[in-house]
């Protein structure tokens, strides 16, 4: 699916209008407009501000991928994909709270990794800087 189709599938599923993306991603409603018609692509900095406020991958945002592709349907695990439905649901305070808590869970099994692999990027970082 063309970046054009994504972001405004992406928008209407927030139920979203054009103009409220807009002011989310801070710029005039014309522009989003012409990014749906596939008139225009957006600047780096606009591109990574629409990918978070839709809350994908700018990857998944460049990539002419299959309709059906979808973040969601990578998650195999259908309790995980359950859980995530139900923190959708949740205020924005609660969903920033949850982030943050995956966000350093990812973290910290990243440095166990690499520890465990017998590198220490505290070390490596002060011997490359």
């Amino acid at each position: 699916m063309p970046f054009a189709e994504k972001i405004r599938q992406l928008r209407k599923e927030k139920k979203w209008s054009q103009d409220t993306l807009a002011h989310k991603i801070e710029i005039h409603g014309r522009h989003v407009s012409k990014y749906e018609a596939g008139q225009a692509l957006p600047n780096a900095d606009t591109l990574i501000r629409i990918a978070d406020v839709l809350d994908v991958s700018i990857d998944y945002l460049l990539r002419d991928t299959d309709e059906n592709e979808n973040p969601a349907s990578k998650i195999k695990d259908k309790f995980l994909l359950k859980e995530f439905e139900a923190v959708d649901q949740m205020s924005e305070k609660d969903k920033e709270v949850i982030k943050t808590l995956i966000d350093a869970f990812i973290k910290k099994r990243t440095i166990e990794d690499l520890m465990d692999n017998g590198k220490n990027p505290i070390i490596e970082k002060a011997q490359v800087g």
